[in-house]
């Protein structure tokens, strides 16, 4: 019984010694690529596919949008989304990203970019961009956008 009890005393010993295991945390990096593989996603499927449900996928649930002087929110977007599935025209719309700048906090990362969106239907092809930012916010390990600030840029 000695024998058990020592064994079980070692055992309990060897057990707390031993270094926590630690959660392997992104770099800065990293959490920045993952902010703007979440803009590009989003960009894909709630404002080129009309995809709704996909919102709170990206956005949190107080997410704003500054949009040219217009403050949108989930709901807003959603609107558009459902409007936009009534009038598409099937133009079918790219956008790509260049990075300006962006800085991360801790959970918060604030990101810079030029967005660059070409739209084709049939033959036609035009042109839009936009200075855009971003703030996200890690959420359950996951990165969202809590607030996107977005200008109209000319198209050269």
């Amino acid at each position: 019984m000695k024998y058990i009890f020592n064994l079980l005393f070692l055992s309990i010993l060897f057990t707390s010694c031993q270094e926590p295991k630690t959660e392997i945390s992104e770099t800065d990096e990293e959490a920045i690529t993952a902010v703007e593989e979440v803009v590009q996603s989003l960009f894909d499927e709630v404002w080129a596919g009309y995809d709704e449900t996909a919102i709170t996928t990206y956005q949190t649930n107080d997410f704003l949008l500054l949009e040219h002087g217009e403050v949108w929110n989930n709901n807003t977007i959603a609107d558009w989304c459902k409007n936009a599935k009534t009038k598409d025209q099937k133009v079918q719309r790219i956008n790509n990203f260049e990075r300006i700048e962006a800085r991360r906090n801790g959970d918060k990362l604030w990101l810079a970019y030029h967005n660059y969106g070409t739209f084709k239907k049939d033959t036609i092809t035009y042109k839009r961009a936009w200075l855009e930012s971003v703030v996200a916010v890690k959420e359950d390990s996951v990165w969202k956008l809590e607030l996107m600030h977005s200008t109209r840029q000319p198209v050269e």
